[in-house]
């Protein structure tokens, strides 16, 4: 694992929807928000607070402020490799029907679309 600050150890689960495979990466989240609300309340309460008092261009304020906490927070879940290959059959498994139905309705879609243009 590198010993990257925004980077989180923890579980990443994989499931799929109907329609998507999802990722829950709560540990990730969790981490998160404990971050943002210590920085909240500590180095950027000024900041915070001139936006929700209304002090600031609030429109300019909310999307500086944004972007300084995100440049703070994780934005990678750090794996390990045998995780990682996990994560990916897990992926590859349950991404397998869902690929397979999506090229299935764009051939449908490019038939119906060729045969309205062959009639017209």
């Amino acid at each position: 694992m590198t010993d990257n600050p925004k980077s989180v150890r923890g579980p990443m689960h994989i499931d799929a929807t109907p329609l998507m495979v999802t990722c829950d990466v709560e540990r990730l989240v969790h981490d998160n928000v404990g971050e943002l609300l210590d920085l909240l309340m500590g180095e950027f309460l000024d900041d915070f607070t001139e936006i929700v008092n209304g002090e600031a261009d609030r429109e300019y304020a909310f999307e500086t402020l944004q972007a300084r906490l995100v440049d703070r927070l994780s934005t990678k879940v750090a794996l390990t490799g045998p995780q990682a290959m996990r994560v990916a059959g897990r992926m590859a498994e349950l991404a397998r029907p869902l690929a397979a139905r999506s090229a299935h309705t764009a051939a449908v879609v490019m038939r119906t679309q060729q045969r309205k243009g062959a009639a017209a």
